[in-house]
């Protein structure tokens, strides 16, 4: 079962929400009012909360400049598979 830890407002009109589940954490986002952004899933590691941050930064800029592809991508946008 996920749990919230945090919410963080790093980026203006955006929320991100740290989760954990014990074995790994998650990062989604509420970018300029649209809910459930998979950023990432996974164990964490050394500078994941600045990719997080960048990704996301990343996102609502897309969304600013009206590019409507970014609504059609599917999964999470951070993968280290």
């Amino acid at each position: 079962m996920w749990k919230i830890i945090a919410r963080h407002k790093w980026l203006i009109g955006c929320t991100i929400t740290e989760s954990t589940n014990k074995n790994a954490v998650r990062f989604t986002a509420t970018i300029r009012g649209f809910q459930k952004w998979k950023i990432y899933e996974g164990e964490f590691y050394q500078g994941l909360a600045e990719e997080v941050a960048r990704k996301v930064e990343e996102i609502r800029e897309k969304i600013d400049n009206n590019d409507e592809a970014i609504f059609c991508q599917k999964g999470y946008f951070i993968d280290r598979r």
